[in-house]
């Protein structure tokens, strides 16, 4: 049975409660309404027998003036017809509690105390309900409603113990360990002990209750990239999937709340050995396990180049400026390769190319290390001067000055009608910047126009005509027009 006073497991026939010294009274447990007859019974037979009583005392006066014999008689039967009067009143009593006892099971008692609020009645109970029963499915029901009591009636640990027996998987029904276990889940919530909530989601084997409280447990981070040994500067990043602060450390110490907190890309720029170890702490203040990946950087090679002209937009002429280390060399690319030793060399600033240009720039020490790469991007456009009327009017000035037009007419020697240039569309071709592309047609003397096939580009800034060609590999190309 359990103690009355703090819900102790106490052994058959002890007297005491070995856990807080309460004596332990053995009383039949009756339900309220046989409490009440007997309370009924009882106080009849009291005022009986105080009738009785009085009877006998005054017989005894009686007896005590007359001193008859014959009364003396009297008042002893007297006095034995009250005591059997007394035994019959307990017996009849006793008959009526067993009988009324008898009728309703200890869960109808249990239910019975439970709307009375004796809640520790309800429990002991049905207690003796889930003792009196072998099938599996009832006891879960009859210890779900001793959860219930308990609960109602604030013994909050008690409670927590009967959910905890309910979780037990070799015992009870894969659906009752999962209400259980949420209904456990929910009691630590209530309590803020978010500690016991995460380790009862980890070990619960219910995939729906690991994704509804996923939450509770911090996720370990993940570090990139693999540990191992470098030789180059290293940038590492450090992610979770779990809705909290990453926290790290580089010395091999295990990372805290007061570590340095994770908020954007670590940089080993220095050679030497780094063991980082890293935690989550969600928002429920729990701790991840610690991530730890181990790095040595060796051979590093020379610092990467320093380019004074940021990427950007640009709408004059501007001089790229690369600076390295002493005893190193910076060599550059625009087309998109990485550069090595066998690049173009820098040898002095580089005046910025008209149009969009995407510059790489490394830079090689004497040993033939490179550093990173470094890549900038440059649009230098100027504004535009010339008008397509103009341009135009360019291309016509410039064919009749080579004498391949007669006139600013557009007529040809032994070509009938006369030549025309249509304005197709503004291109930008990059290192030179934004050109006006004129179509070259033929329009012969009965007004049938064909194109010749020719194409002429003139920059927007300058005015400069060329012819527009493509190179290998279909991209434009200029052809001074003096080349036709």
């Amino acid at each position: 049975m359990k103690c009355p006073k703090c819900g102790a497991y106490i052994p058959e026939g002890n007297l005491y409660c070995g856990k807080c010294g309460t004596e332990i009274s053995f009383v039949p447990e009756f339900e309220p309404e046989v409490e009440n007859r007997i309370s009924e019974s009882l106080s009849g037979v009291a005022n009986n027998l105080k009738d009785d009583i009085f009877k006998t005392r005054k017989l005894f006066e009686d007896s005590s003036s007359n001193r008859s014999n014959y009364d003396r008689r009297t008042v002893l039967l007297t006095s034995i017809t009250a005591v059997i009067i007394i035994a019959v009143a307990l017996c009849l009593s006793f008959l009526l509690l067993k009988g009324l006892n008898s009728a309703k099971s200890y869960e109808e008692q249990a239910q019975d105390y439970y709307v009375a609020g004796k809640f520790d009645k309800a429990i002991t109970a049905i207690d003796k309900a889930i003792e009196n029963t072998e099938d599996t499915e009832t006891i879960e029901e009859l210890m779900f409603k001793r959860f219930a009591y308990e609960i109602e009636g604030s013994y909050r640990d008690e409670a927590i113990g009967t959910l905890t027996e309910l979780t037990d998987s070799n015992i009870f029904s894969e659906s009752t360990v999962n209400l259980a276990t949420e209904e456990l889940i929910k009691l630590y919530i209530e309590d803020e002990n978010y500690e016991e909530v995460a380790e009862i989601v980890a070990e619960s084997s219910s995939a729906q209750i690991k994704a509804k409280y996923s939450d509770y447990i911090p996720m370990k981070p993940v570090i990139y990239p693999d540990e191992g040994e470098y030789d180059k500067v290293l940038e590492i990043s450090i992610t979770t999937q779990s809705d909290g602060d990453i926290y790290y450390t580089v010395n091999g110490s295990d990372p805290d709340g007061n570590s340095i907190k994770y908020e954007d890309v670590l940089t080993l720029e220095e050679e030497g050995d780094y063991v980082i170890k890293a935690i989550c702490i969600n928002k429920y203040g729990l701790h991840s396990d610690v991530a730890t990946s181990i790095f040595s950087i060796e051979n590093m090679g020379p610092a990467a180049p320093e380019i004074m002209e940021d990427s950007g937009e640009y709408t004059q002429s501007t001089m790229i400026v690369a600076v390295c280390d002493a005893g190193c060399k910076i060599y550059y690319t625009t087309d998109g390769s990485d550069p090595t030793a066998e690049s173009r060399l820098y040898v002095s600033p580089i005046s910025m190319p008209v149009g969009t240009t995407h510059f790489k720039f490394v830079a090689v020490d004497q040993d033939g290390n490179l550093s990173e790469i470094v890549e900038k991007d440059y649009h230098l456009s100027y504004s535009t001067l010339v008008s397509v009327d103009q341009a135009r009017a360019s291309i016509i000035q410039i064919l009749v000055k080579l004498d391949i037009l007669l006139d600013s007419t557009g007529k040809m020697r032994s070509e009938e009608g006369y030549f025309d240039y249509v304005y197709d569309r503004e291109i930008e071709i990059t290192g030179s910047g934004s050109y006006y592309v004129f179509v070259e047609k033929h329009v012969y003397n009965d007004g049938t126009v064909k194109e010749t096939g020719l194409l002429y580009a003139v920059n927007t800034h300058d005015g400069k005509v060329n012819r527009l060609g493509y190179d290998s590999s279909g991209n434009y190309t200029l052809i001074t027009i003096s080349n036709r």
